[in-house]
């Protein structure tokens, strides 16, 4: 099986249509595949970790040189870069846009509620309704711990009990936090980031004058790393007969911390 074909089994027709970021970044798209590496970011280390496994693919969420769109800037980071995907000639296929919102739900918010194990209903697409009403600051020392998360971030309400999420999980435009904010669709969203001015403070100023307004920030990683952890786990399931491994790399968060 090439990559290629593998991708298609992966994602059906869906994969690599018009409109979307999901493609083939880079490589040989019908190299014979065995070994599978997946991310969420493809950093240096990821690739160099990749190379060592012996893969001969790397599905990434998110893009390889800095732009959503792919587009490639010039630039001395972006030509070190460059070479190094050309060293390890690994192809690198981008799988973000489908695992939002392709196939029957977003695969990163089940990914997400199937390791907090939540009971309640899940609408498939980012709303989140629990069965029994948690306080804020107990749904985020939930996810903290599930997630093994450092510096966890509340905006707003610390208590008070809330069954309507959002799940804003990576970085979700100004159509999810702007509804969310000003029609307060959900009593709580969980973020991976956000513009802090732009969409906090009127989340802290709601929760200053008496509303049930939350929001809870994992950081973009700590948000979205557990859908390709899963992604690999599928592949591990569904293509292990087919003599065809995955392995998830860990990119790390992007900050690190003086603690």
């Amino acid at each position: 099986m090439t990559v290629f074909e593998f991708m298609r089994k992966v994602d059906g027709p869906l994969f690599q249509t018009e409109g979307t970021v999901d493609n083939f970044k880079y490589g040989d798209i019908e190299r014979p595949v065995k070994k599978v590496a997946t991310c969420l970011t493809a950093t240096p280390e990821v690739i160099k970790a990749a190379r060592a496994f012996g893969a001969d693919l790397i599905i990434t969420h998110e893009p390889t040189y800095y732009e959503h769109d792919d587009t490639i800037y010039p630039g001395e980071i972006v030509e070190l870069k460059k070479a190094l995907v050309e060293e390890c000639g690994i192809p690198i296929c981008r799988y973000h846009d489908h695992m939002h919102f392709g196939k029957d739900c977003d695969l990163i918010s089940k990914a997400f509620l199937d390791a907090v194990k939540w009971e309640g209903e899940f609408n498939g697409e980012e709303g989140f309704v629990l069965k029994e009403a948690k306080t804020p600051l107990e749904i985020a020392k939930e996810v903290q711990d599930v997630l093994g998360l450092r510096h966890v971030r509340i905006v707003g309400a610390r208590e008070g009990k809330v069954t309507k999420i959002g799940l804003f999980l990576g970085h979700r435009g100004q159509e999810f936090w702007g509804d969310f904010k000003r029609n307060r669709t959900y009593e709580l969203a969980i973020g991976g980031e956000w513009c802090e001015w732009h969409d906090g403070e009127m989340i802290r100023d709601a929760a200053q004058f008496g509303k049930q307004l939350t929001a809870v920030m994992l950081g973009h990683a700590g948000s979205e790393r557990i859908g390709m952890k899963a992604l690999a786990d599928n592949i591990n399931r569904d293509y292990s007969a087919e003599g065809i491994e995955a392995k998830y790399f860990e990119c790390g968060e992007l900050y690190t911390y003086l603690d």
